[in-house]
C-alpha cells in the first residue's frame, strides 16, 4: 500500500491561534464558556472541554460577570452588546481573516448593498450578515440570485459589494458571480472581492490533484465542518472510493488492498494526532 498525505492536512493559522489562546486562557481559570462549537471537531472540543472550557448554543446560558470565549467562525454583532449590558468579558478568537471581512462590510455598508456569498446556516454565515445591515443577503445558490436582486432594486443603491464565506467552494463562488453578473442591471457598479481564505483555495486544490492520481481518498474531517465537506465533494467527483471519516475507527467499514494507493487529506480543524492515528492504521494493514 502506498499512502500520500496532502501538504496542507490538519490546523488552518485561523485554528490553530483559536485552539492556542483558548488553552493559555483555560490554564489560568475553569469555567470558561464558548458560544456555539469552538471548531468543527468534536475530539478538539472534548479535549477543551475536559479543561474547563463550557460550551453553551445561547448567551443567555452564560451567567453574569463570567468569561465568554467567541469562536473561530465569529458570532453575531448583538451577542457583543448584550455581553456588555451583563459584565460578561469577551475572549474574541474569531479567525483574523473573519474579521477583517467585517470591518470591509462595516466600510462599505452605508454606500453599498452588501452580499455574501456562503451557506446561509454556517455561523460564520450568520455572523457577518449581523454587520451589514438592511441592506444585504446571502447567495448560497442560483434561486438566491432572483430575490436578491430584488431586494437590491429596493434599496436604490447603484453600488454591489460581494465578499465570501472564508470556506467556500472557490468553483461554485466563480459560478455564483458569473450568473450574478448576468442577472443585475448593467449599470450596476459591481464590487467582487473573493475573500475565501487562500489556504481553503489552495487545500481544495491539492484535494482536487490528490483525488485524481489515487484508487482511494481519505478525507478527514469533524462531521459539521463545512471546510471538510466540501473536500470530500471535490474528492468523489474525481474518485468514486472517497471516505469522509472523522477518526481511525471509521476506517474499519472500507475494504482495503495491498496495491492500493491511498491519499489523505484532513479539514482545517483536524489535529495532527487524529491524521497520524489514520496514517499509523493504515501502515498496520499492510
Amino acid at each position: 500500500m502506498k499512502i500520500e498525505c496532502g501538504k496542507l492536512c490538519g490546523f488552518c493559522s485561523g485554528v490553530n491561534y483559536t485552539i492556542n489562546k483558548a488553552l493559555e486562557v483555560l490554564s489560568n481559570e475553569d469555567d470558561i464558556y464558548c458560544l456555539g462549537q469552538i471548531v468543527h471537531n468534536e475530539r478538539v472540543i472534548k479535549s477543551l472541554e475536559e479543561k474547563g472550557m463550557v460550551t453553551v448554543n445561547n448567551i443567555d446560558d452564560v451567567p453574569d460577570n463570567s468569561k465568554l470565549i467567541i469562536r473561530a467562525h465569529g458570532e453575531v454583532k448583538d451577542v457583543f452588546f448584550a455581553a456588555k449590558k451583563r459584565n460578561i468579558e469577551i475572549i474574541d478568537l474569531t479567525c483574523g481573516k473573519i474579521k477583517v471581512i467585517l470591518k470591509k462590510i462595516e466600510k462599505e455598508m452605508d454606500k453599498s448593498f452588501i452580499i455574501i456569498i456562503g451557506k446561509k446556516n454556517h455561523p460564520e454565515t450568520i455572523g457577518t450578515l449581523s454587520y451589514a445591515g438592511d441592506n444585504s443577503s446571502v447567495v448560497e445558490d442560483e434561486d438566491d440570485i432572483l430575490i436578491t436582486n430584488e431586494k437590491l432594486k429596493k434599496s436604490r443603491l447603484s453600488r454591489v459589494y460581494i465578499v465570501s464565506q472564508t470556506t467556500f467552494s472557490s468553483r461554485k463562488f466563480d459560478e455564483l458571480i458569473t450568473k450574478i453578473k448576468n442577472v443585475f442591471d448593467c449599470n450596476i457598479d459591481i464590487v467582487v472581492d473573493k475573500t475565501i481564505c487562500d489556504v481553503t483555495e489552495k487545500r481544495q486544490k491539492e484535494v482536487f490533484e490528490l483525488s485524481s492520481r489515487v484508487d482511494k481518498m481519505i478525507i478527514i474531517g469533524g462531521k459539521n465542518s463545512s471546510n471538510t465537506k466540501e473536500l470530500a465533494k471535490i474528492s468523489k467527483n474525481n474518485c468514486d472510493q472517497s471516505f469522509l471519516v472523522q477518526t481511525k475507527e471509521d476506517l474499519k467499514n472500507i475494504v482495503f488492498s495491498s496495491e492500493d494507493n491511498v491519499g489523505i487529506m484532513a479539514g482545517a480543524s483536524t489535529p495532527r494526532e487524529i491524521i497520524d492515528e489514520v496514517i499509523d492504521y493504515l501502515n498496520t494493514l499492510y
